[in-house]
């Protein structure tokens, strides 16, 4: 009885192991910092799109809760984009073509004065801002116009 049982545990811890590696699991948005991005997008040539948020922006929250946590969204963005987060009150520099830039600086540098808002870019290509919160359908229609325009 006690072979049979341990063939049992071993066959169930097989088939449950196959079974979550195969089970789609919601995923997250792999998030990187402002350098890592434009490294990845320089190398790989994927654009990039940056979320400009604040601690205090309720929209944001909504957009972070509904918009980035969407399958669909997750899924486009890991295939065609490479996704930073910039809060522009809070500390962090980079360079990107050539220019030294805080937080602060290059959402400024965007126009940006209301949050949130999309800049999506590529080191090589345009850049362009979105303005406020958008449902998911409408942040992918966003990031599939821009992704054709740059290809």
């Amino acid at each position: 009885m006690n072979k049979i049982s341990i063939i049992l545990l071993i066959g169930f811890a097989v088939v449950f192991s196959y079974s979550f590696k195969t089970l789609k699991v919601k995923g997250e948005i792999s998030w990187k910092s402002a350098d890592e991005a434009i490294a990845s997008s320089v190398k790989d040539g994927k654009p990039i799109f940056i979320d400009v948020y604040t601690d205090w922006c309720g929209w944001c929250k909504i957009l972070d809760k509904k918009t980035f946590q969407n399958s669909d969204v997750v899924d486009y963005v890991s295939d065609n984009y490479h996704a930073v987060k910039l809060n522009p009150e809070k500390d962090g520099s980079f360079q990107f073509k050539g220019k030294d830039y805080t937080n602060e600086s290059f959402a400024l540098s965007h126009d940006v004065n209301s949050y949130p808002a999309i800049i999506v870019i590529h080191p090589k290509g345009k850049e362009k801002v979105y303005v406020g919160y958008r449902d998911s359908k409408s942040f992918l229609e966003i990031l599939k116009k821009y992704k054709r325009q740059v290809d």
